[in-house]
């Protein structure tokens, strides 16, 4: 018995030892008008206590007991939609399983189990519309899709599949407001930016792709790999920008478009091939041929070197070029190439000695044009030897360009 309950059995004790004593005498109950029961005070008190206490514990008993069903009946109910939960996420993983592996058929069949179990099954909604997009039932895949987003607006899955069943059937729009809406739920990711731009590049829209290629640089100087790609591929969406710009005829647009290029990257070869042309179309010779010095110093690439020469084919002030030839020949280790450039420019520029003596003390790997290029040297007299030179020019050209 613990103490709580001897206090109490005292505090009664004494209550009724305190009522016999000031209530020696009998106490009478009337049951009906003409029968009565006398009973000893304080045995009417603890009986009516006892009576109180009885009938406290068959209310508290009886409402425990409902509550307790009522539990019961809950934790059942609870039981039963776990299992069948337990059941369904098995049924959906293994059909997910199915369409990873390309067994689109079995992870189907599963999948529709699964949506008729339980219809409002977000993953599986959206699972049902990748299938069906695979299988090329665009409409249908649109139409899981957009359950599972109505029951989940903000599920990035939905909206990234969606988006890519849109750009099976070449809705761009809505695809651009769906990856534009994925951008706005999650600003610091690259992914939404990068397929935002891959769709301006189908559409050929320079001016928004470098925009786009701006933003995602910052998210993705963690991969430095990653960000050197992207960077380079920036400079080139300039040099596009800069050719469209070029067939508007916005030619100072396309300069600086160029510029901008050159800017991101210093080794974007393209970007001072074509500076270099604009300038030239204006009658810019010197800066044409600036841009392209600083193109084959920076790049090392020899199409800048044929830029070169050909702006000068009908000049007199061809000594720096002619320098930046012998001197590249010198310190390069790939000659046959450059061999043949350089004969080219001697013969145009009727130094027909210096080409045959090039020719004749230096072996090549394209022996076919190195003989023709040595015989326009020697019998450089001879027109017709004229036209074979060019041909033979343009070919060693197109070895490299």
């Amino acid at each position: 018995m613990s103490l709580k309950q001897i206090i109490i059995f005292l505090v009664f004790a004494l209550l009724s030892i305190y009522t016999a004593f000031l209530n020696p005498h009998d106490s009478t109950i009337h049951l009906t008008q003409g029968q009565s029961l006398k009973l000893p005070t304080v045995l009417l008190l603890l009986g009516s206590i006892l009576v109180g206490v009885i009938v406290t514990v068959f209310l508290f008993w009886t409402f425990n007991f409902k509550n307790a069903l009522a539990r019961w009946r809950t934790g059942f109910n609870n039981n039963r939609i776990e299992k069948r939960n337990l059941r369904v996420e098995a049924l959906f993983k293994k059909g997910e399983n199915f369409f990873i592996c390309g067994k689109t058929d079995k992870s189907q069949a599963l999948i529709e189990k699964v949506l008729d179990t339980s219809p409002e099954h977000v993953g599986a909604l959206n699972l049902m519309g990748r299938i069906l997009d695979a299988t090329c039932k665009y409409d249908q895949a649109e139409i899981f899709h957009k359950k599972a987003l109505a029951l989940e607006p903000q599920n990035i899955h939905a909206l990234y599949d969606l988006a890519h069943t849109y750009s099976k059937t070449d809705r761009q729009n809505e695809e651009i407001s769906l990856l534009q809406k994925i951008q706005g739920m999650n600003p610091g990711t690259a992914g939404p930016i990068l397929r935002l731009r891959d769709i301006y590049l189908k559409q050929k829209d320079w001016k928004k792709v470098c925009t786009l290629q701006k933003k995602v640089l910052p998210l993705l100087r963690e991969n430095l790999e990653e960000w050197k790609k992207e960077q380079t591929n920036l400079s080139q969406y300039h040099v596009e920008l800069g050719k469209q710009c070029l067939e508007k005829g916005n030619r100072d647009a396309a300069i600086s478009a160029f510029k901008q290029a050159l800017r991101v990257s210093e080794y974007c070869l393209p970007a001072y091939l074509s500076l270099g042309d604009v300038y030239l179309e204006s009658g810019k010779q010197k800066q044409a041929l600036k841009t392209w010095k600083t193109g084959f110093q920076k790049t090392g690439n020899k199409a800048c070197l044929v830029r070169s020469q050909v702006a000068l084919r009908d000049s007199e002030n061809y000594q720096e070029l002619l320098r930046t030839y012998e001197e590249t020949l010198e310190t390069s280790e790939e000659k046959s190439l450059l061999v043949l450039l350089l004969s080219t420019f001697y013969l145009e520029h009727g130094l027909e000695d210096k080409a045959r003596h090039l020719l004749e003390n230096n072996p090549s790997e394209h022996p076919l044009l190195h003989s023709l290029l040595l015989e326009s040297a020697q019998h450089s007299g001879n027109g017709n030897q004229q036209s074979h030179f060019e041909l033979t020019r343009d070919a060693v050209f197109a070895l490299i360009l």
